[in-house]
């Protein structure tokens, strides 16, 4: 069995797109993502010879985890998160942040429940859409005339 040396790395680290890296033996990694929705996962092997393998492994951080509650607290959250621009994981049914003290002060403010634990943010929301997007699309409403009824 080839032995696991472990590529640590943070969350935010996970779609840095040009990074030299350590792993727990030393190793350097060099690592060029490519386009912009490339990223690392937790588990993704990086290097493999006859004697090792070398495995991304993502830390656990301080954590504010929301529950599901009901649609209209949780759009709510979301909206607010969107607004702090802050970047918003999902695992099952709860949404997790990076710990912030600002937004946990907004939070026993509006009276929300959350929890704060270790948790490795794994699963990143993400609402961007792509640039060439709307390119790619076969029907756009870019040519529809616009009629507005006064």
């Amino acid at each position: 069995m080839k032995r696991q040396d472990l590529l640590w790395i943070e969350w935010y680290q996970a779609d840095k797109r040009i990074q030299r890296l350590l792993t727990h033996e030393g190793m350097e990694i060099a690592v060029k993502l490519i386009g912009n929705t490339s990223q690392l996962h937790d588990g993704d092997i990086l290097y493999e010879d006859a004697e090792k393998v070398v495995i991304v492994a993502i830390r656990p951080c301080e954590t504010i985890c929301i529950g599901t509650v009901d649609y209209l607290k949780i759009a709510f959250v979301s909206c607010e998160i969107g607004n702090k621009h802050l970047p918003l994981f999902t695992a099952g049914n709860e949404l997790l942040i990076p710990y912030e003290r600002t937004m946990q002060a907004w939070l026993d403010k509006q009276n929300l429940t959350y929890t704060l634990m270790q948790r490795k943010l794994l699963y990143r929301f993400n609402a961007n859409v792509d640039a060439n997007h709307h390119r790619q699309l076969k029907f756009s409403t870019k040519h529809i005339p616009l009629f507005i009824k006064v």
